[in-house]
């Protein structure tokens, strides 16, 4: 993430909020910021099947954050193994 960038990045995720609510399967999405230049996107689907059938989507919704990314983004995908929401 381009430090100088947060204030549009965060406004940009915030007007694709409906369209994000929208892809079937998503339970919930996340963003963390881990450092000035650094965020973690952490996502749950309902299935592996439903994660994977979205992801030409999700893509196409991440097309728009690019501008305030330093780099490729780097992703992986694993399973939940322990879960804690006060």
């Amino acid at each position: 993430m381009q430090s100088d960038k947060l204030k549009e990045a965060m406004s940009t995720m915030e007007s694709l909020r409906e369209n994000i609510g929208k892809i079937n399967g998503l339970v919930s999405s996340n963003l963390i910021r881990v450092s000035e230049t650094e965020m973690i996107g952490v996502a749950a689907y309902e299935s592996k099947e439903h994660l994977e059938a979205s992801q030409k989507e999700f893509s196409e919704l991440m097309a728009n954050m690019m501008p305030y990314m330093a780099a490729a983004p780097e992703i992986s995908f694993g399973e939940a193994v322990f879960s804690f929401i006060s």
